[in-house]
């Protein structure tokens, strides 16, 4: 009888969310939004807003196509400015690294970029950024 009591508890606890799980929840990222990227050089703004919430670190994420960044400026919620280096050429299906903003979360009111499609074959390209 025992063992299957301990069996049994064995089998809630994976199922159960722990601290473990409560943190990971945290740590998930949030699209903040996204832009289909031109073919020729373009340059597009994705507005956030001060209801995403706050941040502490963000990332790229291109589908579709390749795309070449050539900038981009975040602009926070009391409109001061940062400009992480990442001027990359993005396969289709591929990440920037994770960017670590500067100071502590902050709200993101938008994300400009500078940037083009490198490829009319291969389609349009789309651009989202996530933050967590």
């Amino acid at each position: 009888m025992k063992r299957y009591l301990v069996l049994g508890f064995l089998a809630l606890s994976f199922l159960l969310p722990g601290p473990v799980g409560a943190a990971q929840d945290r740590e998930r990222w949030e699209l903040l939004g996204r832009q289909q990227v031109d073919f020729r050089g373009d340059r597009d703004r994705i507005q956030v807003g001060r209801h995403e919430g706050k941040f502490r670190q963000i990332q790229v994420r291109v589908q579709g196509a390749p795309v070449e960044i050539h900038d981009m400026v975040i602009t926070f919620g009391n409109n001061e400015k940062f400009s992480p280096p990442l001027r990359h050429r993005f396969d289709e299906r591929s990440n920037s690294r994770v960017i670590d903003l500067p100071g502590e979360r902050r709200t993101i009111r938008n994300v400009e970029f500078n940037y083009r499609s490198t490829d009319r074959r291969e389609g349009k390209a789309t651009v989202a950024v996530y933050a967590r």
